[in-house]
């Protein structure tokens, strides 16, 4: 759900979103920060990492609460999908359609050369929604692979040996896959292209801009207008 705010700028996420993703995102960079400074180790910057997080055994400890969080982090999310309006509205608005492809192609194109039509976006567009379910994919394998590497003893006399090496291949290439996914794509799609530098501050204040949520999501701006929006 997407609405008018008095001062001009729409309102884009509740208190609610704010919160998750402030926890979503501080969770991710520790679980990336502290398991790369292990896969790592031997390298000067991880070694400078390591003494900031109290040695391997902080390293350790901190990694673990950042997963606990992690986890409660995906819990207040699907607790949004079951009770809030604001949550089940956005997530019919984040499922792929057919005019994805070629409002994406169209949006690719003209952002490369600046030529044809600008894409006629809704309310999240192509990327955002790849970005989302990159996450949400990527955040499920992490913790899949994370609970069984938690405890290697109890894992060893589970599971085959084999098994625990798959999922400590899976777990460290899931981590960077994600690092460059929301590190260096997400923060530039939201933050730096758009017309958004020096970044979209609905991530703090659940407000943009009105006339750059105009360019940005036209689609849904018409909706808007017309009162068609959910």
């Amino acid at each position: 759900m997407t609405s008018h705010s008095t001062d001009g700028t729409v309102v884009r996420m509740s208190l609610l979103q704010r919160l998750d993703h402030a926890l979503l995102a501080l969770c991710l960079l520790l679980l990336i920060a502290s398991g790369l400074a292990l896969v790592y180790h031997e390298q000067a910057w991880a070694k400078v990492l390591i003494g900031i997080m109290g040695g391997m055994r902080g390293r350790g400890l901190l990694h673990r609460a950042a997963a606990i969080g992690l986890v409660f982090a995906g819990l207040l999310h699907f607790g949004g999908l079951l009770f809030s309006r604001k949550y089940q509205s956005d997530f019919r608005a984040v499922r792929f359609r057919r005019s994805d492809f070629s409002e994406g192609w169209k949006g690719w194109i003209h952002g490369l050369t600046g030529k044809g039509a600008p894409p006629y976006y809704g309310r999240f567009t192509p990327m955002q929604k790849i970005q989302y379910w990159g996450i949400f994919v990527g955040c499920l394998i992490m913790a899949g692979s994370g609970f069984v590497l938690w405890s290697p003893q109890a894992s060893l006399a589970l599971f085959p040996k084999s098994v625990y090496d798959l999922m400590l291949v899976v777990h460290s290439e899931q981590a960077q896959l994600i690092f460059v996914v929301l590190i260096l794509w997400h923060l530039y799609d939201v933050h730096l292209a758009g017309g958004n530098f020096p970044m979209n501050p609905a991530w703090i204040t659940g407000r943009m801009g009105g006339e750059k949520f105009r360019k940005r999501h036209p689609a849904e701006w018409d909706a808007m207008q017309k009162g068609e929006q959910e």
